[in-house]
């Protein structure tokens, strides 16, 4: 692989990472009652406990996401990749074992989760993994910088519409 391609893809994976959890952090807070409702209902949380879970959730998301668009990498990353990958064991052990859940990640509560939700989730953690996978080296420019956070943005709101995306293209 070209080094400058090689430079690239971390910076993408870093930029969508934290564009996915800049959306899933504010589509929370959008539909912040439906979110804190729905981890009683879809996950079995108590509700005295979903009131400090929600609030939690949203928290570490934004935080999160604040530092990975202010150039954090590696640890933010790692707690990216932690957090993303319970996320997504948890919602696909709620999936195989419940015949309806809602997943409110991005704030959608009224559509259940389906199978390209959880796709999408397996994606994202890839995503997560790919940058570590190719070993981030140095500060890229500010124009190449400004590329990746682009393509990101791209790559972030494709993996976001998933489910609405492979649904209208099933239906052709």
């Amino acid at each position: 692989m070209a080094p400058s391609l090689a430079a690239l893809l971390p910076q993408v994976a870093r930029c969508c990472i934290a564009w996915l959890l800049l959306a899933a952090g504010v589509g929370k807070l959008r539909s912040y009652g439906a979110f804190r409702d729905n981890l009683a209902t879809s996950f079995g949380v108590p509700p005295a406990a979903a009131t400090v879970a929600a609030p939690a959730l949203v928290v570490a998301e934004l935080l999160l996401a604040g530092w990975l668009l202010a150039g954090g990498a590696d640890l933010p990353m790692l707690l990216s990749l932690l957090l993303l990958s319970t996320l997504t064991a948890v919602l696909a052990y709620r999936y195989f074992t419940h015949s309806v859940v809602r997943c409110s990640c991005f704030g959608e509560a009224a559509r259940p989760v389906s199978h390209y939700d959880l796709l999408r989730n397996v994606l994202v953690v890839g995503i997560n993994g790919a940058y570590f996978a190719f070993a981030p080296g140095a500060a890229l420019p500010m124009a190449t910088g400004v590329l990746a956070a682009g393509l990101a943005a791209i790559v972030c709101v494709a993996t976001i519409s998933l489910h609405d995306i492979a649904t209208l293209a099933k239906a052709d």
